[in-house]
């Protein structure tokens, strides 16, 4: 009897915490899509970001907190939820390597004026969205003021959900060449995965060659620059072994003393390059330098069959 009175309390116990673990867990509106924009006709910038988001599909942000929730944790206790845009690096699953030296990373940034927003979504309208396709893919922007980033400088920087966007009180008063560069740095943030795609796989080796062909007992990328004058073959004549002499555009952005350590980052300084120049301006920089002009084909090939309007 006193074991059927013991089995029949667990049973009630049991079916009391099930009952409760239910009730505390299931939470059908935790898993909803934060990277959208809502209305606010009263509130004139969040306005505006919404008719940006409704003719482009693509968030606009001034912080980062982008929303809240109550919530309840498994204990029963209330607490407060905050979605946060992550601004991890993310390049579409290619993995920087223990070799490549630290992962690119956003090191300092300062939130924007509300002020500044306008004259940020005029240039993204006028600059930016006449060349980016509709297939790529851009899940949230975030406009700071200062941004200081490992990597990628202090304009444009690919988060994992978002892209940080930095200088847009600057916008306004950005000279010619200024501006140039800025819409460089930004359209490379926007498009590097979608030009990193697997489609383009043969050309990209045919990029990755063009320089590796020059240093065959060792890869050439991730080499201490003054390394070339020992490993570097094949060049002609008289040409003196140096990054651009074997087709690249400089040394690693993280570490001055290494060619680019990832094909990836190598990608990233050309498509910045292309993108912030004009085919002539592009010549007049590295037009000397064969290896450079053969890549800058490359890129020029990948960035026309997506349907990117490079000058």
């Amino acid at each position: 009897m006193k074991i059927n009175i013991y089995l029949f309390a667990f049973a009630l116990f049991a079916m009391a915490t099930s009952c409760r673990k239910e009730e505390e867990t299931v939470f059908p509106d935790y898993d909803k899509n934060w990277l959208v924009v809502e209305d606010n006709p009263n509130d004139a910038t969040i306005h505006a970001n919404y008719l940006f988001f409704q003719e482009t599909g693509i968030p606009i942000y001034f912080n980062d907190t982008i929303g809240s929730q109550q919530r309840v944790d498994v204990f029963g206790h209330d607490y407060t939820y905050y979605e946060v845009l992550s601004m991890n690096y993310s390049l579409g699953g290619v993995q920087a390597g223990a070799t490549a030296g630290a992962p690119p990373s956003v090191q300092t940034f300062t939130y924007c004026s509300t002020a500044d927003v306008p004259a940020a979504l005029a240039f993204l309208r006028e600059e930016i969205m006449p060349m980016l396709p509709k297939e790529v893919h851009v899940p949230s922007i975030l406009l700071v003021d200062t941004l200081r980033s490992f990597g990628f400088g202090n304009y444009a920087f690919k988060g994992f959900n978002t892209v940080v966007i930095g200088a847009v009180p600057q916008i306004p008063e950005m000279d010619a060449t200024t501006r140039a560069a800025y819409k460089g740095a930004i359209l490379r943030a926007l498009l590097t995965n979608a030009v990193l795609d697997e489609k383009y796989d043969d050309i990209l080796e045919k990029f990755y060659n063009t320089t590796r062909k020059y240093v065959t007992s060792r890869d050439a990328y991730n080499m201490y620059s003054f390394q070339l004058s020992s490993y570097v073959t094949g060049l002609p004549p008289g040409v003196t072994a140096t990054p651009q002499a074997i087709g690249f555009l400089g040394t690693d952005p993280r570490n001055v003393y290494y060619t680019p350590m990832s094909t990836w980052m190598d990608v990233c300084m050309y498509l910045e390059a292309t993108l912030g120049n004009t085919e002539e301006q592009f010549k007049q920089l590295y037009g000397n330098q064969n290896n450079i002009m053969i890549k800058y084909g490359y890129i020029r090939q990948i960035l026309a069959d997506m349907g990117v309007p490079v000058q």
